[in-house]
């Protein structure tokens, strides 16, 4: 089986990254972005350089451009959000049965596995693939960062929404769907701390098999422009939360051990190693220089 796939191309941080960790797997990648260079919110958002960077990477040909309009005025940005998305996965349907739909800071770190997974959801009839992210909170030093976890420092799932679908299917609120979802996690028993435990497995990987969120691994700078156009944008002032998180990453030891007293699995913050994604040369290129 070979999916289409669709990017939103916006944020350029991790785009190159996150479409080569799945480029070999997929047939068509549409590239999704606003021709004006709005945001969801309204701020100026230039898409040139994620565009650039992906055709630059498209060596067979399989890129296809999309632009459109996406913002609208009054209209909540998590709306605007799951309508380009709707969009770009309508495109993205002709063709093929399936979609892959990881947004542009995530990247497959075994995108074989996360394709038998798909192969699997689709001989048993599901609609959808709710496949393990890891959240990967801030780079440290080198090649360590903070991720978040569980109780005791284990890894933990984590859901933003499918990471594929059947074509033709709707989406609920941005990647969230109300199709029959095929649940894959790191054990039986379910370990994302906002699930309940009797959350259904259909499948278990290695957590080292997850898809990498590098949502929050970038410039203090970076992460607080990023706040003002994302789909969250509107749900509170976001400058609080990077500045926690700028203190966090000053003091990982004490944060790392103290989250652990806290009821918020928000906190519960462990290290981990990446040792070959991102690269030297990416987390420079994003202001990571140490």
């Amino acid at each position: 089986m070979k999916p289409n796939a669709y990017v939103l191309a916006a944020d350029p941080a991790w785009i190159e990254e996150s479409v080569a960790s799945y480029y070999d797997f997929v047939k068509r990648i549409f590239v999704s972005f606003d021709e004006t260079g709005t945001s969801w919110t309204g701020h100026p958002l230039d898409p040139t350089e994620a565009v650039s960077r992906l055709k630059a990477l498209d060596h067979q040909g399989k890129i296809v451009l999309a632009p459109g309009r996406f913002f609208s005025l009054g209209r909540n940005a998590l709306a605007s959000d799951t309508a380009q998305r709707q969009n770009a996965l309508d495109l993205a349907s002709e063709g093929a049965a399936w979609v892959l739909q990881l947004d542009s800071d995530e990247i497959a770190a075994d995108p074989a596995t996360l394709l038998s997974c798909l192969e699997q959801a689709d001989r048993e009839g599901f609609d959808a693939l709710d496949y393990p992210a890891r959240y990967v909170y801030q780079h440290i030093r080198d090649r360590w960062y903070l991720e978040r976890g569980r109780r005791l420092w284990r890894a933990a799932a984590a859901y933003p929404g499918a990471v594929a679908v059947r074509a033709g299917t709707r989406l609920r609120l941005t990647r969230q769907t109300d199709a029959a979802l095929f649940r894959v996690d790191f054990s039986r028993r379910n370990t994302d701390p906002w699930h309940p435990p009797s959350a259904i497995v259909h499948r278990v990987v290695h957590p080292g098999q997850a898809i990498m969120h590098l949502s929050w691994v970038r410039s203090e700078s970076a992460m607080l422009a990023k706040t003002s156009t994302w789909g969250h944008a509107g749900e509170r002032d976001w400058s609080a939360d990077v500045l926690q998180w700028s203190r966090r990453g000053r003091r990982p030891l004490r944060t790392v051990a103290a989250g652990q007293l806290s009821r918020n699995p928000d906190n519960w913050l462990r290290f981990l190693r990446l040792a070959d994604t991102p690269d030297a040369a990416a987390r420079a290129r994003n202001g990571l220089t140490s």
